[in-house]
């Protein structure tokens, strides 16, 4: 909402145009980052390596990439650099009212405040300082829309660390109106970004609530105070089922409990193996975590007996396809209190 909305602010339904075109329907005219900064002050970023950090008061400020947040820069964290560092790169110092870009990664913009005049920047930030005709919160909105957004990303180099080169940002064209004009584009698009940003942030926070709600509702229901009166209400044959299923629970609980690692022999008869092979089979034990996989949580033994669709002599062979697979690692048995038994699938 807000890039679009700055779009249709400085841009209207029209595309970014080319460098040196006037617009007469926008009243402004296209230029090239690089034209818009002093000669003196060309675009740039900062220190390469800013070395240790310097924390005894001597340090100079310098911002980072995660420094930078939209509109702003984060200043409770800021790293400090040693004066000889600082002064390798004076070139790349700040200055209040300077615009700075990410440039490795984000692409978030942010005006240098007062506070940080003459701090630094890390190679992961790009300075664009305003000329005399360009408004510093006309230049950060007009980076900041859908459309300057747009065209840096298509410009986006790398994959595990995509960033842009200078030459990118020097040749981002820029709308160009009369200065009283930029301000006070400016001022309307604070106003209404602040809004709009409010709007999104408590509509983030609704959408967070819900799905938390859905999720409660959805264990309650499962597992929760909802199951247990629905339980309640279960015709008598199915709480005979319940209970059976209860007292192989216990009985497989504690053989697991008091049952040590036996060592390991050197031969298994074929007799075992086959033993082995019918209590536990590959099938058997892959529909069990595919059931797992598909469970809104954590699971009951009895939930997933039942969703398994075994028959009541299977109970046995249920467990013990359940206690190997906890060995192997691939699910969870939890007990949260003396009574109940949760099964949930690991990774």
């Amino acid at each position: 909402m807000p890039t679009d909305m700055r779009d249709l602010v400085l841009l209207g339904d029209r595309p970014i145009g080319d460098p040196g075109a006037i617009d007469s329907d926008l009243s402004c005219r296209w230029l090239l980052a690089a034209d818009i900064v002093p000669p003196d002050s060309p675009i740039v970023y900062g220190i390469h390596q800013p070395g240790p950090e310097v924390d005894d008061g001597s340090g100079v400020p310098y911002i980072r990439g995660q420094d930078l947040r939209d509109g702003y820069i984060a200043t409770d964290n800021l790293k400090h650099t040693s004066t000889d560092i600082a002064e390798q790169y004076s070139r790349a110092q700040l200055a209040t009212g300077d615009v700075l870009l990410g440039i490795i990664r984000s692409l978030r913009v942010a005006i240098v405040p007062e506070e940080l005049d003459g701090a630094h920047i890390t190679q992961g930030t790009a300075r664009i300082r305003p000329g005399k005709d360009v408004d510093s919160a006309y230049l950060a909105h007009w980076l900041r829309s859908g459309a300057a957004q747009s065209w840096f990303r298509s410009r986006l180099r790398g994959i595990n660390m995509p960033r842009l080169n200078l030459r990118d940002v020097q040749l981002l064209p820029v709308p160009i109106r009369a200065l009283e004009e930029q301000v006070k584009l400016a001022q309307v698009l604070d106003v209404a970004s602040e809004g709009l940003e409010q709007i999104v942030e408590d509509a983030t926070a609704s959408t967070r609530r819900l799905r938390m709600l859905e999720r409660d509702a959805a264990i309650s229901c499962a597992y929760g105070a909802v199951a247990h009166a629905i339980t309640k209400q279960v015709a008598p044959d199915g709480q005979r089922g319940l209970a059976q299923l209860a007292v192989s629970r216990i009985k497989a609980t504690s053989t697991m409990a008091n049952t040590t690692p036996k060592p390991r022999k050197r031969a298994t008869s074929k007799t075992t193996a086959r033993k082995k092979a019918t209590l536990q089979s590959s099938a058997d034990s892959a529909r069990l975590l595919a059931v797992l996989s598909q469970a809104v949580g954590p699971m009951t033994p009895e939930d997933l007996f039942r969703d398994l669709e075994l028959e009541d002599a299977a109970i046995d062979g249920f467990f013990v396809i359940l206690r190997k697979l906890s060995q192997a690692g691939e699910i969870a048995i939890n007990r949260p209190n003396d009574s109940d038994v949760h099964i949930e699938r690991i990774g």
